[in-house]
């Protein structure tokens, strides 16, 4: 036995759910929307908002294990390809809803909250926490640890199917969406643990971007039985890694802002490094037998460099934008709205909790000289 990576083989996805369930494997999760509860927003000294917060719907539990000898297959079972299916496990907590979507299928409904759904070819990225690398035998049969699985339909519980999982009784998987590039996961031998990057950076200010990478949760999917072919595993939770905010500003006359523009900052007041400045990425740390709910993105890029930069689709003049952030508490951030009028700028203060989505309406800012 080597220790060699190699990149994961081709995976195929059956055409309908029997398929998806029995012939090649799935992953049963759910999804659902934002529903909307009072609570403290954005707040500016000069001007008080009254933010509406949605707390997040998180799903809470533990995906427990029986350890692994590291680095070596289970005694009583071979580590092979076989399908994979997994289960939604009953909770009594609602799910979060903060995730990536395509086709623009986040929405808000009339009650101001986000609706999602689980929407066709999503990709999740799957990572077997139990072992640190992919094995070579005698036969050379390469067995990557890693790969993509993908949802057969549009709904709020979604089959995920995927070829040639390979996987071994209590067995962990974490589950990654959106999907990452095998490149961006790194993992560590000794102990047994690793981290991936998201970044923040990019976004343009609309729900169908916002919705399609910037929605980034995390999951584990526990193996519990296998077969010489199969598998069934029982996912105890997804959850929302950072916080989705809709905001909107007013100039001095309470006239609202059109934006071309939107830099947002820390506000430090005391002009220090990092005044005025946004961390662009974060960095996810996991391991096995680490509960989901211990799992959170911490910003990484330090010293900070610039401010979080949204530029508004060109031909568009929105009042209004969605930003995804990094969670944070009691944090007082500045920012600067620019259209054809000129710059405008203010600050406000708020707690952005993990999973949240916050709507904030209505931020006064003062027009630069």
């Amino acid at each position: 036995m080597k220790k060699i990576y190699v990149q994961p083989r081709t995976e195929t996805v059956a055409t309908t759910p029997q398929q998806m369930l029995c012939a090649s494997g799935g992953i049963k999760a759910q999804i659902s929307g934002y529903k909307q509860n009072n609570g403290s927003g954005f707040s500016q000294t000069f001007v008080w908002l009254a933010g509406i917060v949605c707390s997040s719907l998180l799903m809470l539990g533990t995906a427990c294990s029986t350890t692994n000898n590291p680095d070596q297959p289970k005694q009583q079972t071979e580590l092979k390809p076989r399908t994979l299916i997994v289960q939604q496990s009953a909770v009594s907590h609602q799910l979060s809803a903060v995730r990536r979507l395509p086709q623009a299928t986040i929405t808000e409904n009339n009650e101001g909250d986000l609706d999602a759904l689980w929407e066709i070819n999503d990709e999740v990225f799957y990572r077997n926490l139990s072992y640190s690398y992919d094995y070579y035998v005698n036969d050379d049969d390469s067995k990557p640890l890693f790969g993509t699985l993908r949802a057969d339909k549009e709904a709020s519980i979604a089959s995920f199917s995927g070829d040639r999982v390979w996987c071994d009784e209590t067995n962990q998987l974490a589950l990654i969406y959106p999907a990452l590039d095998p490149a961006d996961f790194t993992f560590h031998e000794s102990p047994l643990s690793s981290e991936y990057t998201i970044s923040v950076a990019g976004q343009d200010g609309s729900l169908a971007t916002l919705a399609e990478k910037y929605h980034h949760i995390y999951g584990i999917a526990s193996v519990v039985s296998v077969t010489g072919t199969t598998a069934n595993a029982e996912l105890a939770e997804m959850k929302s890694l950072l916080t989705v905010c809709k905001f909107s500003f007013v100039d001095e006359n309470d006239k609202p802002l059109q934006i071309s523009t939107l830099e947002i900052g820390y506000y430090t007041m005391s002009d220090g490094p990092n005044e005025g400045k946004y961390p662009q990425k974060g960095t996810v740390s996991i391991a096995q037998n680490t509960p989901v709910e211990n799992v959170h993105v911490e910003p990484s890029d330090v010293p900070l460099s610039a401010p979080l930069t949204i530029t508004t689709p060109t031909g568009t003049t929105p009042t209004e934008v969605y930003v995804a952030l990094f969670p944070q508490t009691e944090q007082s951030y500045k920012f600067t709205v620019t259209n054809s009028n000129g710059t405008y700028t203010g600050t406000a203060r708020a707690t952005l909790n993990e999973g949240e989505f916050v709507v904030a309406t209505g931020l006064r800012l003062t027009k630069n000289n």
